[in-house]
């Protein structure tokens, strides 16, 4: 009895550690962006988007608007971000960087993003 309450809390455990890992990561599945890629135009963009842009120099997404926070993804020069909010923060904006399938949402700094 005892084995079967220890193996039932382990499983438990589990899924839900499982299920609040990765919390800013959604899948990017829009039959409208397969649509554009297969025919070989830009993906549409969502309605939340402000403006696509490129940074300055390589950087990092955080978990939240400090430099203190977690680090999301990093991202390199050619990466696309989506700025989705510019008036939460002085030093950061909220933004989404998509990567293979994923997308991450968290704040980049202002400083590696070109003038608006």
């Amino acid at each position: 009895m005892k084995v079967l309450l220890l193996a039932s809390m382990l499983v438990a455990l589990t899924l839900a550690v499982s299920c609040n890992r990765n919390r800013n990561v959604a899948e990017y599945t829009s039959s409208a962006a397969t649509d554009a890629s297969e025919a070989g135009v830009a993906p549409p963009l969502p309605a939340d988007v402000l403006l696509v842009t490129r940074s300055l120099i390589n950087g990092q997404l955080y978990s939240r608007p400090s430099f203190e926070g977690m680090p999301l993804v990093h991202f390199d020069t050619t990466q696309l971000i989506q700025v989705l909010d510019t008036s939460s923060n002085a030093i950061f904006v909220k933004a989404r960087i998509r990567k293979d399938t994923a997308a991450f949402t968290g704040y980049v700094s202002r400083a590696i993003l070109p003038e608006e």
